[in-house]
């Protein structure tokens, strides 16, 4: 009985739990057998005994890393997989962001004979470019006047967006009549579908008719009989839609019939250069169900567009797309979730408004900043006035005054201004650089926020100001600061005695580490100088950096470089040696980028 207990006596010290490696539980297996005499070949390799602890003990490990990667994924702070950490926010009530189509503006044309009246092109209307499609969300209405024989068209691009993909119909469905049913689309795997033009119609079992339902972000925010459907990205990247019990938004009756129609996207695939469109007619989308919805739900106003008068209007694009967004990563939801969780979906602090545009539009924005009107009188107003002395008795600054007059309406005490820089890069020259926001995508954004806003602020999109960097350096003693010494000032780089590293290779060297630092510094940021110099001397080959400057026998030691408003290039110009931290409304860019390399010269 003695042995039998001494058997089986499993104790094992505190931290002997540790051991989940193959190489522990094997020795910890041979200790357990050498205890006893009945078992002797546990030490000697190769034996079939070591051979069988080798294989017990490796599928220990495996089952034990296993448990520990699941008890890991199981907490927030630690999982790093996608699904995980979409289960896990649910109890958060976050809803991850799925992807987001491009998005385009466009302009407009009629010929001279479109009758002259008011027209309404219906929804999901698209424009065919080679097998790329672009795809308007909503009715959208516009008029042909003719004044004195001048034709016009009223314009209906500035608030008007294209939605890059083609709309399509989903199978329809019947309602059981549950609470909170829930229908999850599944179209295929590699069907890419917009998140944000998710449409529901329900046709009525009682009225025979269909109704337009709403999206919202949240059903626990809305009212009984209110007709809105909420939906979730979840964690096997299919869309949940979901619909109210009575209580929490309104319930659908048993019977109730069910038209979803989506946003089939191409994906980064779909985005389109300027002048893409070059003059594209439009092509509207058509089904007998759909007929029989736009019957129902239109307004007594509308006057439909014929296919035939559509293709009287022609489109075009000054501008390119959008780029396609992917949908949130994990480390964008573990950053958001609890943010969005503390401002409980509402906008109210500015860290509330900055993550919300983030999200919302994320295939648009790149970068964005939100102050108060304090901070803006003595920040950006200033910069103006005190810096670039524009005031009433010169002239104001057109993107500013512009914003200020289009988006505002209130008065300015209770303004959030919201700095925004689009994911589009839009040179006109390589002096200026011009990829603002249009006014269709300032709306769209202005729109989304009033709906989260309180009631008593104002929001207005403010275009950024945009800082060219460059090489530059002049003398102090004997001349004052201007933008041309930029064009006799070069990098130079010193090689070191003994590198085998070639010219062009420590050049491009150079040239990505500056560049990567400036496109990766956003609103407000700092310009790291310091880490700039630091990384560039670390490159394998290069001892030295000087600035010279070509046309003089002026060189300092180390990397300088201008930075200024080439709008106003006189009044806001710096030379910089040292980090230099941006105001919130500053976006710097590498200034001719392209022909930036032949500034850098590697010498022996």
């Amino acid at each position: 009985m003695a042995n039998n207990t001494q058997n089986t006596d499993f104790t094992l010290s505190k931290d002997s739990y540790a051991a989940f490696d193959a190489t522990s539980l094997k020795q910890l297996i041979k200790d357990r057998l050498n205890d006893n005499s009945t078992f002797t070949g546990q030490n000697f390799e190769g034996s079939n005994i070591s051979s069988l602890i080798d294989i017990v003990a490796y599928s220990y490990h495996v089952l034990l890393y296993y448990l520990n990667q699941t008890s890991t994924e199981s907490m927030f702070s630690e999982a790093q997989l996608y699904e995980n950490v979409n289960r896990i926010v649910k109890s958060l009530g976050y809803n991850p962001v799925g992807t987001q189509s491009c998005v385009l503006s466009f302009e407009s044309s009629a010929s001279t004979t479109l009758a002259t009246k008011t027209y309404t092109i219906p929804r999901y209307t698209y424009i065919d470019v080679g097998g790329i499609f672009y795809s308007f969300k909503e009715d959208v209405s516009f008029s042909k006047t003719n004044v004195s024989g001048d034709e016009q068209l009223t314009d209906f691009s500035e608030s008007n967006l294209l939605y890059q993909g083609r709309y399509v119909e989903y199978p329809l469905a019947t309602s059981g009549g549950e609470d909170f049913e829930t229908i999850t689309l599944t179209p295929g795997n590699d069907i890419i579908i917009d998140s944000n033009t998710i449409d529901v119609y329900i046709k009525d079992v009682i009225t025979n008719k269909f109704v337009r339902w709403e999206q919202t972000s949240s059903l626990f925010l809305e009212s009984s009989t209110s007709k809105s459907f909420e939906v979730r990205y979840n964690e096997n990247r299919r869309y949940e839609i979901k619909f109210g019990d009575g209580r929490t938004g309104a319930k659908l009756n048993a019977g109730d019939q069910i038209a979803i129609y989506y946003l089939e996207s191409q994906g980064q695939a779909g985005k389109v250069s300027a002048g893409t469109l070059n003059n594209s007619i439009s092509i509207l989308y058509s089904s007998i169900q759909f007929l029989n919805i736009l019957d129902d739900v239109k307004l007594s106003n509308f006057n439909f567009i014929s296919q035939q008068d559509l293709n009287l209007l022609t489109f075009n694009n000054n501008n390119a797309a959008s780029d396609f967004y992917a949908g949130e990563t994990v480390d964008e939801i573990k950053q958001r979730a609890p943010i969005t969780f503390n401002s409980q979906n509402r906008l109210v602090t500015k860290q509330d408004y900055e993550t919300f545009v983030e999200r919302s539009f994320a295939n648009v924005i790149k970068d964005v900043k939100v102050v108060n009107n304090n901070e803006y009188i003595n920040g950006h107003l200033e910069y103006l006035v005190e810096t670039l002395n524009l005031n009433s008795s010169t002239t104001d600054d057109a993107r500013s005054t512009f914003n200020n007059t289009k988006f505002s309406s209130s008065c300015n005490f209770n303004d959030i201004f919201v700095y925004a820089v689009p994911r589009v890069e839009k040179t006109a020259s390589s002096i200026v650089r011009t990829n603002y926001l249009t006014v269709s995508q300032k709306s769209a954004i202005i729109e989304e926020i009033r709906r989260r806003s309180i009631v008593t602020s104002e929001t207005i999109l403010q275009d950024p100001v945009y800082v060219a960097v460059d090489v530059g350096t002049f003398d102090s003693t004997i001349e004052d600061i201007s933008v041309t010494q930029s064009n006799d000032s070069i990098i130079q780089i010193t090689k070191t005695a003994d590198t085998t590293q070639s010219n062009e290779k420590i050049k491009s060297d150079v040239y990505n580490i500056i560049f990567n630092y400036i496109s990766n510094t956003g609103l407000g940021d700092t310009l790291r100088l310091s880490e700039i110099s630091t990384d560039i001397l670390n490159v394998e080959g290069v001892s030295n950096i000087k600035t010279i400057r070509t046309d003089s026998n002026f060189q300092v030691e180390g990397l300088n470089l201008f930075v200024y408003n080439p709008i106003y290039p006189d009044e806001d110009i710096l030379n910089i040696s040292a980090d230099l931290q941006l105001p919130y409304f500053k976006f710097a860019y590498l200034f001719d980028a392209s022909n930036f390399l032949d500034k850098i010269i590697v010498t022996d």
